[in-house]
């Protein structure tokens, strides 16, 4: 049989560490950020020089890691379950990775949230990131243990700044942050592309822009100029 364990039972029974009783609701409890860690070697770079990041503003299609400040510490008969809070989805805060937090699991949890609006997103160490809710079961203690279910933060702290400096992205799928920059990024590819692998292109350009210096140092019209090009190329190919 399992029961939902509210209020506060939740810190009665010691499942979290470094918690605060006004974060708890009727039946759930909001974890807060405690670390910010923006993706990018610069940004690791900045985060290792000054010290972690209070407040962050998280661009369009950018990703950010973020830590919670509290621990768990889960007895062998309780599952937590963690989602991010609806006032983070209303902004257009996605986070990646949401779910099940074990039995007999140690230590903090992350995750990483994406920005999927079209504006800055301002996020602070302290602010509420996720619901938790704690579910009371049979004893698990008898299944087969996981590999690791203990975690020591300053070395998750260390881990997220590994992955932060080289495994992802800044930006979602490596979505370039604005249109400009698509284009822009792009262009010189398409042009370059055309001109040694497609005759064709390569072609009219070079006929385009003979037309273009023909008409400019002669007296013709332009079209006067295309004509005469045109048959001029023809008669030659």
């Amino acid at each position: 049989m399992t029961n939902l364990i509210t209020g506060t039972e939740i810190l009665s029974r010691n499942l979290l560490y470094e918690a605060d009783e006004s974060n708890l609701k009727n039946s759930t409890y909001d974890l807060t950020i405690g670390d910010i860690f923006a993706l990018g070697p610069e940004n690791v770079k900045e985060r290792r020089r000054k010290g972690p990041e209070q407040r962050y503003f998280i661009k369009p299609q950018e990703m950010v890691f973020v830590l919670s400040k509290e621990c768990f510490k889960l007895p062998e008969d309780v599952t937590g379950v963690a989602t991010l809070r609806t006032t983070y989805t209303k902004r257009g805060l996605l986070a990646l990775n949401v779910g099940i937090i074990d039995p007999k699991f140690s230590g903090p949890i992350s995750t990483a949230l994406l920005n999927f609006s079209n504006r800055d997103a301002e996020i602070h160490v302290g602010e509420k990131f996720f619901r938790v809710l704690f579910l009371q079961h049979d004893d698990v203690s008898e299944f087969p243990p996981p590999q690791n279910e203990r975690i020591n933060k300053q070395e998750y702290i260390r881990e997220l700044e590994r992955k932060a400096h080289r495994d992802f992205p800044r930006t979602y799928l490596n979505i370039p942050s604005s249109d400009t920059e698509f284009f822009y990024r792009n262009f010189w590819k398409l042009l370059r592309y055309g001109f040694t692998y497609n005759k064709v292109v390569l072609s009219f350009t070079v006929f385009f822009v003979a037309v273009i210096i023909f008409y400019v140092f002669s007296d013709y019209t332009f079209w006067e100029a295309l004509v005469l090009l045109w048959e001029y190329f023809s008669s030659v190919f």
